[in-house]
């Protein structure tokens, strides 16, 4: 098992050259076993596991603007240095155009923003931690972070409908802990965090121009009276399709129908 982790608090951190770290509940440094330091406090980024050279990238800017790539990105150091410098201003579209399956993390200032994938094959989790935001690319390792209980609700609705994504939300098997919704980033500043959309949503409705009810009930009309050619074996002939009822002679019956009924119901309650 491999993941990113990285957090954001609202305290500056240290800021040694290649420290990282945050404070524990008892005042010790806490940061994850066996990893590699990406890039230090205060808003530390590492890699936890058996990751390739080649499937970790990170491209600066200056010493506060740079971006990670985890994965594997057809994109050049390049493609990742213009990118950068279009996140810094506030796009991310881009961040997840590049071929490959990968995660991208930038960071500009205080600010850290990683981006999930539009099909959510590669999540992004995050929790409350430490007074500030812990997130990471496997939810296990947050649920042990803060000791997390089950969400039973979680699995409530996993059980239920597990076809049906939208029953799950952002939940995630363990309490405390929210996944990222496909299409969406994670921003922090300075422990704040807020999940923002970049890709662009648009309705699959297509509205139909407006049209006058009686017009559309004489254009129907006008089209069953017309007569018709069928082809058999080579002849023609016309034929005419059968008489259709008017709109308004059907709204007579009806009414019709309905006085019947409540005279029939007036005599039988007298």
């Amino acid at each position: 098992m491999r993941w990113l982790v990285g957090w954001s608090s609202t305290a500056a951190g240290a800021v040694a050259a290649g420290s990282a770290g945050a404070t524990g509940p008892d005042g010790e440094t806490v940061h994850p076993v066996g990893s590699h330091l990406l890039w230090g406090d205060p808003d530390p980024l590492w890699a936890v596991g058996d990751w390739r050279p080649d499937e970790v990238r990170v491209v600066k800017a200056d010493d506060r603007t740079r971006i990670a790539v985890l994965g594997i990105c057809g994109a050049t150091d390049e493609q990742l240095r213009v990118a950068l410098f279009a996140a810094r201003g506030g796009a991310l579209r881009h961040l997840t155009a590049w071929p490959g399956s990968y995660t991208a993390i930038v960071q500009v200032g205080r600010r850290v923003t990683v981006c999930g994938d539009l099909a959510g094959a590669r999540p992004v989790f995050h929790t409350p931690w430490a007074g500030g935001t812990a997130y990471a690319t496997a939810a296990l390792p947050l649920a042990d972070l803060i000791e997390a209980n089950l969400d039973f609700g979680h699995l409530a609705a996993l059980l239920a409908a597990p076809d049906v994504p939208a029953a799950l939300h952002d939940s995630t098997p363990y309490d405390g802990v929210k996944r990222v919704p496909p299409g969406h980033a994670l921003i922090l500043r300075a422990g704040a965090r807020e999940i923002a959309g970049y890709e662009p949503v648009a309705s699959l409705a297509v509205a139909a121009p407006a049209t006058v009810p009686f017009s559309a009930v004489e254009a129907v009309r006008d089209e069953s009276s017309k007569p018709t050619t069928e082809t058999s074996f080579g002849t023609s002939r016309p034929r005419c399709r059968a008489a259709r009822i008017a709109p308004s002679a059907i709204m007579s019956l009806a009414h019709t129908t309905a006085v019947q009924s409540r005279s029939i119901s007036a005599v039988a309650a007298a």
